[in-house]
């Protein structure tokens, strides 16, 4: 606490001793000084003290020690800004980090009231369970994981962190009611009893989406209109006026999800989706979503002490993820989120997390991450990409033919998102894969490889013995991860 602030701390009426009367005209009594009145005598007690105070043969209380001169003599002085008594019991506020502009001086470091809300992680599917060791690393200590995603308990600072550091992460929704239902009036109710102001200002645009999974509502457009009513009408009753609705850029997203018989309702507090890092400026071929391609990275145990190569890069998506987990750059520093539009935003909180995450950056410095291509124009693509990432000059570019080329310093992990389906004909894909495994074998012993297909031809095909097969979704396309330990002369299939 700084100096100024504790000159300004209420004493309850107990004034400094530099300001307190004469011992001559107040006597010391225990608990509050009171006046004396002089028209009246001392009662036969006090009379009885101040003969013994003259005479210098006064006892001191029991528990509180007085001088050897007696009752005259002037009280000990208090720091500036003490209290003696006890101040009256009051609600501790919600926590908040300190700020500059409270002039308010507590009395003690007030400890930090933390209100445990429950929160749901949306993640491509298959990642699941390296989304819940993701949040665990992030300081969420009982994730749990779920289809599509991981739930979680916390206060929504540590939601906030999620949002900002989170690789894995689609969304981050806040949950604000659940519970069963039969129709789409039950939903109305339910979502009506919700203190919507102080979830928001009317100022503010909502917008409803609707998920559903076995429901047996006929319309699920007509349930976002229900919850929609029920906000609007909620803010009519309260403060006169409703909020607007905007359904392509809300300010305040709605999520309600249904299943046969329940239904939950969250606040979206990522808003545009956390895998779009804002560095897709050129796009590629069949790109790979951001959050997927790091968590194929984690997949595939690479560490930033490790070399990596995409030899099909496109884009450079892979690369790009590789080098923030390298440099430790949070991915959400360049987002801004919907949870900054909610009342309970904490600008001062916020902050400090964005100076911590700022601070955390390492400097930018090559790296062993290294790109190819055949195709000039994705050479380009990624060049572009990773210069709006600032990481141009963190990663090694080169057009080339990943069959024709030598594989650079290693060993290390080969990742990539090799071409199929509408991209090469049959016969192509064929000949290209057989390549892909002798070159994996004659140049690259030593290396592991990782590489995601949609083509269930593609493990026969590339002749190697996978030892790690993981389904994954690339948006809706399912896929799978294929894993390789390459020796050479050996894990040939």
């Amino acid at each position: 606490m700084a100096d100024s602030d504790k000159t300004k701390r209420p004493t309850l009426g107990i004034k400094p001793d530099a300001e307190a009367p004469s011992a001559r005209t107040r006597a010391p009594v225990r608990g509050r000084h009171v006046p004396r009145d002089h028209s009246k005598p001392l009662p036969k007690l006090a009379a009885d003290k101040a003969a013994e105070a003259k005479s210098g043969k006064e006892r001191p209380k029991a528990g509180r020690p007085e001088s050897a001169e007696g009752g005259n003599e002037r009280r000990r002085p208090r720091p500036p800004g003490s209290v003696q008594a006890r101040p009256e019991p009051r609600e501790q506020p919600e926590a908040q980090a300190p700020s500059s502009h409270d002039k308010r001086a507590p009395y003690a470091e007030r400890p930090r009231t933390v209100n445990v809300e429950h929160f749901f992680v949306s993640c491509p599917r298959g990642l699941e369970a390296e989304l819940v060791r993701e949040l665990a690393e992030l300081g969420v200590t009982d994730a749990r994981p779920a289809a599509g995603g991981a739930a979680f308990l916390g206060d929504l600072q540590l939601a906030w962190r999620v949002n900002l550091w989170s690789r894995l992460a689609i969304r981050v929704l806040w949950r604000v009611a659940e519970g069963r239902y039969r129709s789409e009036d039950d939903l109305y109710s339910s979502a009506r009893e919700l203190d919507w102001p102080r979830l928001f200002d009317v100022s503010r645009t909502l917008a409803v989406t609707t998920l559903a999974h076995k429901s047996p509502l006929k319309s699920l457009n007509f349930a976002s209109l229900k919850i929609k009513d029920a906000v609007c009408d909620g803010f009519r009753a309260s403060v006169g006026e409703r909020p607007s609705v905007d359904t392509h850029t809300p300010d305040v997203p709605l999520v309600l999800y249904l299943t046969a018989d329940r239904y939950t309702l969250y606040l979206d507090l990522s808003g545009e989706p956390l895998n779009r890092r804002g560095f897709r400026i050129e796009p590629a071929t069949a790109p790979i979503n951001e959050n997927l391609a790091a968590g194929i990275l984690r997949l595939a145990g690479w560490s930033p002490e490790q070399p990596l190569y995409d030899p099909m890069m496109g884009g450079g998506t892979f690369l790009i993820e590789a080098a923030m987990m390298a440099l430790n750059i949070a991915p959400g520093l360049n987002h801004h989120f919907a949870f900054e539009k909610l009342g309970s935003f904490d600008m001062v909180e916020w902050q400090r997390l964005r100076k911590g995450a700022e601070a955390a950056q390492h400097e930018r410095e090559p790296l062993a991450i290294y790109g190819s291509d055949n195709d000039p124009l994705m050479v380009r693509a990624a060049g572009l990409n990773l210069q709006a990432a600032g990481l141009l000059d963190c990663v090694v570019l080169r057009e080339a033919d990943f069959l024709q080329v030598d594989a650079p310093p290693g060993p290390g992990l080969v990742v990539s998102n090799p071409p199929y389906g509408v991209r090469l004909s049959l016969a192509d894909m064929a000949s290209f894969y057989k390549d892909m495994g002798d070159t994996l074998k004659k140049r690259y012993a030593g290396w592991t490889a990782a590489f995601i297909s949609a083509d269930p031809e593609f493990p026969k095909l590339i002749g190697l013995s996978a030892n790690r097969r993981t389904p994954l979704y690339n948006g809706p396309l399912e896929c799978r991860l294929y894993s390789y330990r390459l020796v050479s002369g050996s894990n040939r299939g």
